[in-house]
């Protein structure tokens, strides 16, 4: 599933991607998968047959994936080695402290939606966001909040420190070419976060 998952990717924005060096897709692993010997060797086949930078390839991997530490880390190097940045994607849902974040050499660091839905309503969260949001900047890790819906919630992140969001506030899910259109026609309402932008697979 993950060969045809990333085959699609290239297939549907590979060429618009070569064209559009300041754009980047966000590709989501399983844990399995990740640690997949033969990955990297896929992925670097593709970037080189449509041109595409490895700097505009994320690899997303969910905060429990990352669990085992010894195992996790030679990975994370390699795809690094190789140019690519990693994400934990839902951060905040599974068991990472500073010292795991510290050892493991991330990228970047994905708030979860659970904890951006409560920004503004109820204080637990709002502390536990901004004790991620201490982590990440402590190990300076980019921060991505995710699932942002408002604009309140757009405020307190910026407020905080938070450089990009994604989320229905600026945009629902959408196929390749509409997501095409939309850019070409209304990037306006990414300018918060400019100069980059993110299409996520």
């Amino acid at each position: 599933v993950t060969d045809y998952v990333i085959d699609e990717v290239f297939s549907d924005l590979g060429e618009f991607l070569a064209r559009q060096p300041h754009l980047y897709v966000a590709i989501n692993l399983s844990a399995s998968d990740f640690h997949s010997a033969r990955l990297i060797e896929h992925i670097n086949e593709k970037i080189q047959r449509y041109a595409v930078k490895a700097e505009q390839i994320k690899i997303e991997v969910t905060e429990r994936g990352f669990i085992d530490v010894a195992k996790t880390t030679p990975v994370i190097q390699a795809f690094r080695d190789a140019g690519y940045e990693i994400a934990i994607d839902d951060f905040g849902t599974g068991y990472s402290n500073l010292h795991n974040l510290h050892a493991l050499n991330v990228d970047v660091l994905k708030i979860d939606k659970s904890f951006v839905d409560m920004l503004t309503s109820n204080t637990t969260s709002h502390l536990i966001a901004e004790h991620i949001i201490q982590m990440a900047n402590s190990l300076h890790l980019k921060i991505v909040a995710e699932g942002v819906e408002t604009a309140e919630q757009v405020a307190w992140l910026q407020q905080h420190g938070v450089q990009y969001c994604q989320g229905w506030h600026f945009a629902k899910a959408m196929p390749p070419q509409e997501f095409m259109l939309w850019l070409a026609n209304d990037r306006t309402c990414l300018s918060p976060y400019q100069p980059r932008y993110q299409a996520e697979i």
